[in-house]
């Protein structure tokens, strides 16, 4: 069995990434063409959040046989998941997550560009309520579904009432609700929140939904 610093030192050796694979997550930072500094930022608190796998965690056989005798996991599905926890999966999922978020929206020096807006009437856009900003890792973001080039102004119609509706919601969830397809916004099948909005539908249905709580 293999002493505690014996674990400490090889899980170091696995956890250590290679100089090329450095090289390469800044080349992947850049190719996103935002302010790098800033996703570097966020990955690494978000990384720095995730609390490390240890072996003192592992199950131990008799655990592992328990679980596969009681049906839960096969030994196969249990090593490939312990093998993925291991090679980092989890902090990875919180990472993609986290990029997607970043990906699906804009900085404020973007909105502002895109809107053709100085930075104080950004400000008091957001404080009239006829813009939906977030907080992400500490950065104002403008998540995109409320914009749109073939709509007066690029935003989405009806988003101050929409932001009234779902503004003290979890963005997040805003998010997903704005890009799923709903029952009761069809027009030649359904269509999400955006899509709706864009080709003309009333807010009546988004308050229907909201009502109904028929979403988080």
């Amino acid at each position: 069995m293999n002493s505690p610093e014996e674990k400490s030192v090889r899980h170091r050796r696995q956890a250590e990434p290679s100089a090329a694979s450095m090289a390469a997550l800044a080349d992947a930072i850049a190719r996103l063409n935002a302010d790098g500094d800033y996703v570097a930022s966020v990955l690494t608190g978000a990384l720095l959040a995730q609390r490390p796998v240890s072996d003192d965690e592992d199950p131990t056989p008799q655990e592992a046989g328990y679980l596969a005798s009681s049906g839960a996991t096969t030994p196969e599905d249990f090593q490939d998941t312990s093998s993925r926890v291991a090679r980092g999966s989890l902090p990875a999922v919180a990472a993609s997550t986290l990029l997607t978020s970043l990906h699906q929206s804009m900085s404020a020096e973007s909105a502002a560009l895109f809107l053709h807006l100085d930075e104080a009437s950004l400000d008091q856009a957001v404080e009239n309520g006829e813009l939906y900003a977030v907080d992400i890792a500490g950065q104002r973001r403008f998540p995109s579904w409320q914009f749109s080039l073939s709509s007066p102004g690029k935003l989405l119609p009806h988003l101050a009432q929409i932001i009234a509706l779902l503004g003290e919601k979890n963005w997040v969830s805003v998010s997903g609700l704005m890009a799923t397809p709903q029952p009761v916004m069809v027009a030649e099948g359904r269509q999400t929140p955006v899509e709706w909005f864009r080709s003309g539908g009333g807010i009546e249905a988004l308050e229907h939904i909201v009502e109904g709580q028929k979403w988080r």
